[in-house]
């Protein structure tokens, strides 16, 4: 099968050859380190509201507030109540050098089974978070990065699901500074196994295996301007206003799914404060992992054997799957 890379993952800013000296400095708000949190830790959800966008005047007013919760606030929108968001959120442990990480798990979802976790997190509905970067530390006239780190599990796996549909990277007046569209969705076929020929690695059933250590990473960087519409309202200082990280799952197939976070951060890039001069990820999102093949039939059932299985003959030689005889697999004798 032609190798061929996925749009995003080469996706890179055109001002990118000529971008400032970057320095980049933490100012991830200590409650989105999900690997510091307890094994069954739910998503903590401050504020709701029903329209489309958090109005920019909730932005303003996090400065201080009693929304800051461990330095970060995290929001819902166009729903009534968050409690099916939080209920279907949960820390989990994927062991090895993965750890903890945060997944939203739908309630058929079979990544319990083929990844050995427990949850009891359960999602079916859709759902439109903003993670709010800390507006004490944010500066602003700075150019700001933000880093997801992604990976998904369905049990039917597809080039279109779209099981995240968008991504955005907003200033706190909600102006978008860059973003995931809807035409290039993350989508689960971005993340089975693939042979060193580039072709889709396939189980004694014919099924693809799904791959946990495959994980997306987008990186954008957005213009933290000097003066907000935030300005204007009564009681706001300059240090109000904050950036965030918003992203929308919509419900189609997200109860047949699970979606890992394994890390969120931001980070202020020292010394970048001229808005004409880009940095790196200026411009629109940057998405690595590495070259993504095409999976020709588009839709096959999703494995259900231990993901990411190593499988070689006695002669050394990896394998995409077993057959009749002795196998090497994850370092056991199988004996088929």
């Amino acid at each position: 099968m032609k190798k061929i890379l996925l749009l995003a993952a080469v996706v890179l800013s055109a001002g990118a050859a000529m971008a400032q000296d970057e320095t980049l400095i933490d100012i991830t708000p200590k409650a989105y380190n999900w690997a510091n949190q307890e094994v069954g830790s739910k998503l903590v959800i401050k504020h709701t509201d029903d329209q489309w966008n958090t109005p920019y005047t909730f932005s303003w007013q996090l400065g201080g507030s009693e929304y800051l919760v461990d330095e970060g606030c995290i929001t819902a929108n166009a729903c009534a109540s968050a409690d099916y968001i939080i209920n279907g959120s949960e820390v989990v442990d994927l062991g090895g050098e993965i750890g903890k990480v945060l997944c939203f798990n739908g309630a058929n979802s079979k990544a319990q089974e083929v990844l050995g976790f427990k949850t009891n997190a359960s999602i079916t509905d859709f759902f439109q978070l903003n993670i709010f970067s800390n507006p004490d530390n944010t500066p602003r006239g700075n150019w700001i990065r933000a880093k997801i780190v992604v990976n998904v599990f369905a049990n039917t796996i597809s080039t279109t699901d779209g099981i995240i549909k968008n991504m955005y990277w907003m200033d706190g007046d909600n102006n978008n500074l860059g973003s995931w569209f809807e035409e290039n969705a993350v989508n689960s076929a971005q993340f089975i196994e693939y042979d060193d020929e580039g072709d889709p690695i396939l189980d004694d059933n014919e099924d693809y295996v799904y791959d946990k250590n495959r994980w997306l990473t987008f990186e954008v960087d957005g213009w933290n301007q000097a003066e907000f519409i935030g300005d204007d309202k009564e009681g706001t200082t300059s240090k109000d206003m904050p950036m965030k990280w918003k992203f929308y799952v919509p419900a189609t197939n997200l109860a047949d799914a699970t979606i890992f976070v394994k890390e969120l951060k931001f980070y202020a890039i020292d010394g970048a404060t001229d808005k004409d001069t880009p940095t790196a990820y200026a411009g629109g999102p940057h998405l690595s992992y590495g070259p993504c093949p095409e999976v020709a039939d588009g839709i096959k059932t999703v494995s259900t054997e231990k993901a990411s299985q190593e499988i070689y003959n006695l002669a050394g030689q990896r394998v995409s799957k077993t057959q009749r005889g002795i196998y090497i697999v994850n370092g056991k004798k199988v004996v088929k």
